[in-house]
């Protein structure tokens, strides 16, 4: 579990266990995280129909009894067709409207007692995401799990910049892909091992999404993520120490994108964040 306990005597580990508790406020500073989730429904094109029982296209355990709503797919767009009077959107009551979606600049929000509903889109197919403010998972959350801070995981590298940049197909959790931009890859040695990471563009630098061999005893098998600012004269560091799980390690209800195949290291990296489910 997460022990957030500072030393004066090493000012680097805590620096690194400063980030990994800004990062654990970050993931559970809005009770709509990922810990919360308890559905992901593929809605298809047409009326999706959804409510508590099997009858319901959309089925919600959840969901207050005889409570109802119609989401209309059309090949461009998303509406709200109906919904009862235990439904409200952006807070106010639901009607009839056309829905911004996750990927909008203003997403809307169906919320029906505890229960917060969105629509993502995931390359061409929609999805109902569904959080539950009381959902167990969030009362349980017991903190994550790390290796022990080592500086030797802060790994000096070399970055080729790739002219012209290249792109590639990732592929994610739910069976959709999506184009990349690959702006170079990391070089670097670890015990005499040669290794070589893809970097992906991120908003504020790099982003190299990756697995190891930690994956079959230690880390989420799914892989976990490094970011790092962008690389000064060729060189930057790979501080693995901040290696984080991507949210697919938390819930079955996640997107995640999946490391490509070039970044599966044939290496043991023991540091970073651990597998947070026994």
């Amino acid at each position: 579990m997460t022990a957030f306990s500072l030393t004066e005597k090493n000012p680097y580990v805590n620096k690194i266990l400063r980030e990994r508790s800004r990062r654990e406020k970050k993931l559970r500073q809005s009770a709509l995280n990922w810990f919360s989730l308890v559905g992901l429904y593929p809605l298809r094109v047409g009326e999706n129909t959804l409510g508590k029982s099997a009858s319901y296209h959309i089925s919600i355990s959840e969901l207050i009894d005889d409570a109802e709503a119609v989401i209309l797919i059309s090949q461009h767009s998303v509406a709200l067709v109906q919904a009862s009077q235990m439904f409200s959107i952006n807070s106010l009551p639901a009607s009839p409207r056309r829905m911004n979606v996750d990927t909008d600049e203003n997403p809307d929000l169906l919320e029906c007692g505890a229960l917060a509903m969105m629509v993502i889109q995931r390359g061409t197919q929609y999805f109902l995401r569904v959080w539950d403010r009381e959902a167990e998972p969030l009362k349980r959350f017991h903190g994550l799990y790390y290796f022990p801070v080592d500086p030797a995981w802060r790994v000096n590298a070399q970055f080729d910049s790739f002219d012209p940049p290249r792109t590639t197909t990732i592929h994610n959790a739910v069976g959709g892909e999506a184009t990349v931009n690959l702006p170079g890859c990391a070089r670097f040695h670890i015990d005499g091992v040669d290794c070589t990471l893809l970097a992906e563009e991120d908003d504020e630098g790099l982003l190299f999404s990756f697995t190891d061999l930690t994956r079959q005893d230690a880390t989420y098998p799914g892989g976990r993520y490094l970011l790092t600012p962008h690389p000064v004269n060729g060189k930057l560091v790979l501080d693995f120490n901040l290696a984080g799980n991507w949210p697919c390690a938390y819930t079955p209800y996640a997107t995640c994108p999946l490391p490509p195949p070039e970044n599966h290291l044939k290496i043991r990296v023991e540091a970073g964040e651990k597998r947070y489910h026994d």
